[in-house]
């Protein structure tokens, strides 16, 4: 969640930590939501790529489409029809009532529930959503989007996104890092209230879990490196859901690392990109919903230009979860395992391993 000022500006700044937003997916209220449609960069381009994807005649999915605003822009556009999928029976109401109210109630067709256990009456023109979260699958959108492309979408049919790329880099944020060890995010309810949190998730520490963050470009280590490339478009191109990606990084100026900043870069039309790794909060070039992504390590490490990191990132699904589902049964959970070392000199210098379960034990 991210406060306002009475100017109805944003009120967070860099470095300000939040509790991960997807991790809170089956809690989002009105509050979320609101964020979500305030936020100019996502509103912006999606408008954008679905004027341009979506023709007069077109038949359309809303996949994840909560209060209606990408169901309403496809029908703007001339979709004959859109069929709209949430699993909040609450907030699919309200879009109902929306896109009533804006003359399109006869041409929108809710369906609640999770899409994994759905089916259409017809296969669409377009699948539209909007299920990425800040590092790009967790909301699990990669296996809920290959699903959709396989059993909704007709052959030649368009998916928007179509292709869409995570990466992380090596940061300096010494002042969200702080806050893990003090107040903790704005929105935990306190040190007290952020510790219970912690020990109902069974973190370790807090520095087990991410973290939503507007991490700026100035403080990057080094160069930003692709983490997964998804192909929505194409059978297979979303590749596993679970995997284990090797990453080294040089340090191209001194500086303390205290984690990594993730993000995505979605192409979603012919013409039209959502880049959500920038940072001039100002200007709106930021995203106010998604943020970045910060995985920190508990002992900052002192860098100098020149030295390595290497960081092996890893997503697995929770224990004794069905495919498409997690432990508890429902299709957004995973689990991330960030863990590695610094080599300075020829030396290692320092090492680390942290993950959002600690039941998971760390690979060799």
């Amino acid at each position: 969640m991210t406060a306002t000022t009475a100017t109805g500006a944003p009120g967070y700044g860099p470095e300000q930590v939040w509790l991960p937003a997807s991790e809170q997916l089956l809690e989002w209220g009105d509050g979320f939501h609101s964020l979500m449609l305030g936020d100019e960069l996502r509103m912006n381009a999606y408008r954008a790529a679905i004027a341009e994807a979506v023709r007069p005649g077109t038949t359309v999915l809303d996949l994840g489409t909560g209060t209606g605003i990408l169901a309403r822009w496809a029908l703007e556009a001339g979709a004959s029809r859109v069929y709209g999928i949430d699993f909040n029976e609450t907030v699919l109401a309200e879009a109902v009532d929306r896109l009533k109210d804006a003359g399109h109630g006869d041409r929108f067709q809710p369906l609640c529930g999770l899409s994994f256990d759905l089916e259409l009456p017809e296969r669409v023109d377009v699948v539209v959503s909007e299920i990425m979260g800040n590092l790009a699958d967790n909301e699990n959108f990669a296996e809920i989007l290959d699903d959709a492309r396989r059993r909704f979408l007709r052959p030649g049919g368009t998916m928007l996104p179509r292709h869409v790329e995570s990466y992380l880099v090596p940061v300096a944020a010494e002042r969200a890092h702080a806050q893990l060890t003090g107040q903790g995010p704005q929105d935990a309810g306190g040190p007290a209230a952020f510790a219970r949190l912690l020990h109902r998730r069974g973190a370790g520490s807090p520095f087990d879990l991410y973290y939503d963050v507007i991490v700026p470009r100035r403080q990057h280590l080094a160069a930003p490196r692709v983490v997964r490339t998804y192909d929505l478009s194409t059978p297979g191109g979303t590749g596993r859901p679970d995997y284990r990606v090797p990453l080294v990084y040089t340090a191209r100026r001194d500086g303390v690392l205290t984690g990594f900043k993730g993000y995505f870069v979605a192409t979603l039309s012919d013409t039209v990109a959502l880049d959500i790794s920038g940072d001039d909060i100002g200007a709106r070039t930021t995203s106010d919903s998604w943020k970045h992504c910060y995985l920190p390590i508990a002992e900052p490490v002192p860098l100098r230009r020149g030295d390595r990191v290497a960081v092996t990132f890893s997503r697995s699904r929770p224990a004794a979860a069905s495919p498409g589902t997690d432990a508890s049964g429902h299709a957004f959970g995973q689990v991330y395992r960030w863990e590695g070392s610094v080599v300075s000199a020829g030396t290692t210098v320092a090492r680390f391993a942290h993950g959002t379960d600690r039941r998971t034990p760390a690979r060799p």
